[in-house]
């Protein structure tokens, strides 16, 4: 299906569509300065305004006339002078030149090097320059930094170029119009072209919408706060160059911090202790401790109060830092928060004098150890998954998305569709109302309700409709997958009752829809299922640590009634486990180009042959002459033989269970996954490199090639580069490197 062709005058369409619908819903809080952006924008000529938004959908604040040069436009000089008259554009300040320098071309850097030559007597330039060997045939980057050196006016310089510089105006009004739509900093209007494109879903949900904000001053404070996060990241940069700056730079920003005035508006003041919180790490980051503090007080809650306890202890200010812990178990704002003061107290403040292991640390060390076998070293959670398999569980890789795709459709009405719901323009896919709490607070009776539904008999069914009526709908909550319903709809049948006959769901989808934020991640790897009973694992490989809210939705879950726990997993190697050592002969080396011409592979168990495929592949290509005289196959052999889909669904019989063995994985593996690929065929496998191993357990070695390797060790090697015959030799290896892995 082609993409839909936008009209020429689509730029401008999706701008005054954005401006009509901020004055639509916004109007009691647009500033002064937006409204004026407003009225002088739509007192333009359509010219104008086409050329304006063009520079402002564009990177960068600086532009020449040259590079603007648009066919439904016409001569951009004349446009911009009346973008001038009105304010929008100015001639070059000193402040535009950072700019300036990042948009010129190297040519036009040249052009202002002669220029600023100009200005100098010979004698002079010669002097100025002896150190600088400034010539054309310099990398912009070295030009530029050799040009700035020089003593000249480069305002005065520019305006001698043969193209007019102009830099856009105005940006703080346009950038707060931006944020009443979009509710961040937003660069431009991409997302209505995607939307135009048909590439972009919007208006899935609701179609009307109410303003993020009626009161001026919670308007300005989180635009303040927006503006914030672009601007701390810069300065994180900044201070990695020049530390010398951090306490200058840090403490002027501690006066802005200071005017972030507190508000009642639990998303804003979420936002303002995030800000402040990140300015206290910067400040510790450059070992300034003092004012690190005094941001942490600004900011509000966990994780600044953990910095308030540590960084006092760490300065040995017991007292002070003891009286904290104290309040924070008596009263904390979060799971998390409790279990750090109640870890620290423990360990640092404990009247025995005993040192304690924390929370964390206790429940890793108890947590029982599962035997995997270390071909799932890099994937720790499909290791174990395999051996729950084995025993006849169900399992799913779910963590979070699991739950997330329960509370998403189990509230999607008041989520997504309530007229009320906190969707503020038809691009949104989140509410902005979750990270802060407020959703419940706005929804708390229909949330209540439908939390007693989650233990009624029909609740599967309930859910079962909202998928069906929901399902593929883009959303910033959680991913579809063809499963989900295998993992939901059980989840519901078979959860625990609490006394009062209650669903142990209750608990967990009435936390995040209180504190979204805090009660969002952190939930168990795997869902296990087996005659009607859940069970919840993490995964914890070796070396692996817990983290604080994966510890506070484990207890979470326990509390509520769910089996959940930790599993460590202790890698081995499986004595019994199942091999498929293959082989490949191809028309070339490159798995997505080239094709499989033989297959050969073996399966062994314990050092025994079980079975062996073998089969030539027509790859409906020549063969390619040199691949002739390395394997002897030619297009002759080929003309009869199946196609890879006509032998795909046997050798995917063949390899299931099985770990995938070649000598030189990566190429056989590449090969047989792209084949299987093209049938639409998903594969993977756990898979073991005999050359790796080789040269691990097997070092120094002057050649771990199949051929000499066979040499060195005498295996049978008859017929090298015919697929079964690598295989088969490869098959001696492999039972070389379980012996050194066994032992």
């Amino acid at each position: 299906m082609a993409q839909p062709e936008l009209d020429s005058g689509y730029y401008l369409q999706h701008f005054n569509e954005l401006l009509q619908f901020v004055r639509a819903h916004y109007q009691s809080v647009l500033s002064a300065d937006s409204c004026a952006f407003i009225d002088d924008f739509m007192a333009l000529s359509e010219q104008a305004q086409q050329l304006l938004v063009r520079m402002l959908n564009r990177k960068g604040q600086v532009f020449s006339d040259a590079e603007l040069n648009y066919a439904e436009i016409g001569p951009a000089a004349p446009v911009l002078a009346d973008l001038t008259t009105a304010g929008f554009v100015a001639t070059l300040s000193r402040q535009d030149l950072a700019d300036f320098w990042l948009r010129l071309t190297k040519d036009t850097l040249w052009q202002l090097v002669q220029l600023a030559k100009n200005e100098f007597a010979a004698a002079d330039w010669a002097a100025l320059t002896a150190d600088m060997a400034i010539k054309k045939s310099l990398t912009k980057p070295l030009l530029l930094g050799a040009a700035l050196k020089l003593p000249v006016n480069w305002l005065a310089l520019i305006d001698k170029l043969p193209q007019r510089y102009v830099a856009l105006q105005r940006q703080d009004a346009l950038n707060y119009l931006y944020f009443l739509y979009f509710g961040r900093i937003e660069a431009n209007l991409s997302l209505f072209t995607l939307r135009d494109l048909g590439i972009r879903q919007s208006g899935q949900f609701k179609q009307q919408f109410q303003p993020r904000f009626t009161d001026p001053g919670q308007a300005k404070l989180a635009y303040q706060l927006a503006k914030a996060k672009p601007a701390l990241i810069e300065l994180g940069k900044q201070l990695k160059k020049q530390p010398q700056l951090s306490e200058q730079q840090l403490s002027g920003w501690l006066d802005e911090a200071g005017s972030w005035p507190q508000t009642e508006d639990n998303s804003l003041q979420l936002k303002r202790s995030e800000r402040c919180y990140q300015l206290g790490k910067l400040a510790e980051q450059y070992q300034l401790a003092e004012l690190a503090m005094r941001f942490y007080q600004l900011s509000e809650g966990f994780p600044a109060s953990e910095r308030l306890v540590r960084l006092p202890v760490q300065q040995q200010q017991r007292s002070a830092a003891e009286a904290l812990l104290q309040q924070l178990l008596q009263d904390p704002s979060c799971d998390e928060e409790w279990l750090f003061a109640d870890d620290f107290y423990r360990r640092k403040f404990n009247p025995s004098g005993v040192v304690q292991r924390s929370q964390l640390t206790q429940l890793l060390h108890d947590a029982p150890l599962v035997g995997v076998d270390e071909l799932y070293l890099a994937k720790a959670e499909q290791g174990l998954m395999a051996f729950y398999r084995e025993q006849g569980y169900t399992v799913f890789h779910s963590e979070n998305n699991l739950w997330l795709a329960l509370f998403g459709l189990w509230f999607w009405h008041e989520l997504f569709e309530h007229e009320h719901s906190t969707l503020h323009n038809p691009f949104e896919r989140r509410p902005g109302n979750l990270a802060s709490g407020g959703f419940y607070q706005q929804f708390a009776a229909e949330i209540d309700t439908k939390l007693q539904q989650l233990s009624a008999p029909d609740a599967s069914n309930r859910l079962l409709a909202a998928l069906s009526a929901h399902y593929g709908k883009a959303n910033n909550l959680f991913y579809w997958h063809s499963d989900l319903a295998e993992q939901l709809l059980p989840l519901l049948t078979f959860s625990p009752k609490s006394a009062d006959g209650s669903s142990a769901l209750s608990p967990i989808l009435g936390a995040m829809a209180q504190d979204f934020k805090r009660h969002c991640s952190g939930y168990p790897d795997l869902l296990l299922m087996k005659d009607g009973a859940l069970q919840f694992i993490e995964v914890k490989a070796p070396g692996d640590k817990i983290q604080r809210h994966q510890l506070a939705r484990l207890l979470a879950l326990k509390q509520a009634g769910f089996n959940a726990r930790i599993e460590k997993l202790q890698w081995i190697v499986d004595p019994n486990r199942i091999y498929v050592v293959l082989d490949v002969e191809t028309t070339g080396g490159k798995a997505g180009t080239d094709r499989v011409i033989e297959i050969g592979a073996v399966k062994v168990q314990a050092g025994e042959v079980l079975a062996t495929f073998s089969s030539l592949i027509n790859p409906q290509r020549y063969i390619p002459s040199f691949i002739t005289r390395l394997t002897g196959i030619n297009s002759a052999m080929l003309s009869d033989a199946p196609t890879f889909a006509d032998i795909a669904g046997k050798l995917n019989e063949f390899l299931q269970g099985a770990v995938f063995v070649a000598h030189n994985a990566k190429f056989d593996y590449g090969f047989i996954r792209s084949e299987f690929t093209r049938l639409q065929i998903p594969f993977d496998m756990p898979q073991l490199c005999t050359v790796v191993n080789m040269r691990r357990y097997y070092p120094g070695l002057s050649s771990y090639s199949l051929g000499k390797l066979c040499e060195q060790f005498d295996i049978t090697l008859t017929n090298h580069h015919r697929a079964l015959d690598d295989a088969t030799a490869t098959v001696e290896l492999l039972k070389m490197i379980n012996a050194k892995r066994s032992s």
